[in-house]
């Protein structure tokens, strides 16, 4: 048969069934159907995305500014630096007395009397303000960088590039928190009340405020900004009564009020969003945010507390022994409260920090890096007199000092 005779065949047969064969461009009846559902379905994709775009703006016009837009397009840019940029040292300026340092946005915070510098992870400066803090204090979060000092009457807020919200008060700013969420607290005083907790939302809006007769010494807020807690602590016959509270944001009404008696509060904050830590003079707790009760419980006995940190796997506490031989005791617990190490060792220790599974110590010489589940331990021999530890990852430790941060990397074999 001719390819001639062939082809007649053929389309004498696509006639009679209704159906075209193009011989150029050969086409799957079932893949075309396909094809023209995935095209509809993309574009009512589309048309959803315009309305969403087009009510977000609406909804949002008050902060579409030229300053907000360019500093968007600034913080792109430096997310692209520290994902493509080689990390190593970061410099800053030295002639700063109270120096403090916290990690914000995967780069660094830098404070101290003279001024406030934020730097990416690869050493870029986005930011160089002179909030006039002659001892500040930073909390940071994914969202915020919150910079105040204890006594003075005002607070600031920052992104990577900006103050976004500077507030002053009729009474010093006491402490404060910040979360993920956007959301954060800031506690200072009134003028009939001891103790006045601020709560923000993610637009810098006062949403609620909890007054207390009682001083309050600590304040935190989850990092989904769906609780916060404080604690406050007065003298009574002759001993501390310390009580915590817990609260959504919001609501006029606290959620739970705890008291804990003979006890003075040192320091709270959230292990997770189901977890708090407060921290005592003799004392340790790991309370529930959701029914309020006491899951864990460290009494420090006659021991001297010299560091202390917490996450969501593990709780550590370490006791100074003998201060004149730097001999310590560490109790670490996993996220139930088991004990998983309790032992004694020698060496000077000046900071102490868990992070995801493992536990960091900065020490006269180095840095160590521990498993508490095994034991297993690796050390990294450095110069870290005068220094301060920041831990940027599971392996990644910042080491700070006078005029620089130096990255070291501690991995075990």
């Amino acid at each position: 048969m001719s390819k001639r005779t062939f082809n007649f065949i053929r389309k004498r047969r696509a006639a009679a069934e209704g159906e075209e064969i193009r011989f150029q461009a050969p086409i799957n009846p079932y893949f075309e159907r396909i094809s023209a559902v995935y095209h509809s379905l993309f574009l009512i994709f589309l048309a959803a995305l315009l309305v969403f775009s087009a009510v977000a703006m609406l909804t949002h016009i008050d902060l579409l500014t030229y300053e907000n837009l360019y500093y968007l397009a600034k913080d792109i840019g430096a997310a692209s630096n520290v994902l493509s940029g080689t990390q190593g040292i970061i410099n800053y300026e030295t002639a700063e007395r109270n120096r403090t340092f916290t990690l914000y946005r995967g780069g660094l915070a830098v404070a101290g009397d003279s001024g406030l510098q934020l730097f990416t992870a690869t050493g870029r400066e986005t930011l160089n303000a002179s909030p006039g803090y002659a001892a500040p204090i930073m909390k940071s979060s994914e969202s915020f960088l919150l910079v105040y000092d204890v006594g003075e009457k005002s607070y600031s807020l920052y992104n990577s590039f900006v103050c976004v919200k500077h507030e002053e008060f009729d009474y010093p700013v006491l402490g404060g928190a910040v979360s993920d969420s956007g959301s954060y607290v800031v506690v200072t005083q009134t003028y009939n009340h001891t103790g006045a907790v601020r709560v923000y939302n993610k637009s810098y809006e006062l949403t609620t405020q909890y007054l207390r007769n009682q001083m309050v010494f600590d304040a935190a807020v989850s990092a989904s900004g769906h609780r916060v807690a404080f604690v406050t602590s007065a003298a009574e016959s002759g001993q501390y009564l310390t009580t915590l509270v817990i609260a959504a944001p919001g609501e006029a009404e606290t959620m739970f009020e705890m008291p804990f008696e003979g006890v003075f509060p040192y320091s709270l904050s959230f292990i997770d969003d189901q977890r708090l830590f407060l921290l005592c003079d003799s004392a340790a707790y790991i309370v529930s945010v959701n029914d309020g009760t006491v899951l864990r419980t460290v009494n420090f006995g006659n021991m001297q507390l010299s560091y202390a940190d917490a996450n969501q796997n593990h709780t550590v506490l370490l006791f100074t022994v003998n201060a004149v031989t730097d001999t310590y005791r560490m109790i670490v617990t996993d996220k139930n409260g088991a004990l998983v190490i309790d032992s004694e060792f020698s060496c000077k220790v000046s900071a102490v920090d868990v992070y995801e599974n493992d536990l960091y110590m900065l020490i006269d010489d180095g840095i160590v890096r521990v498993r508490p589940e095994s034991g297993e331990y690796v050390k990294l021999t450095c110069n870290t007199d005068g220094k301060q530890m920041l831990i940027s990852d599971s392996d990644e430790v910042l080491v700070c000092g006078g005029q620089s941060a130096a990255y070291y990397k501690i991995e075990f074999d």
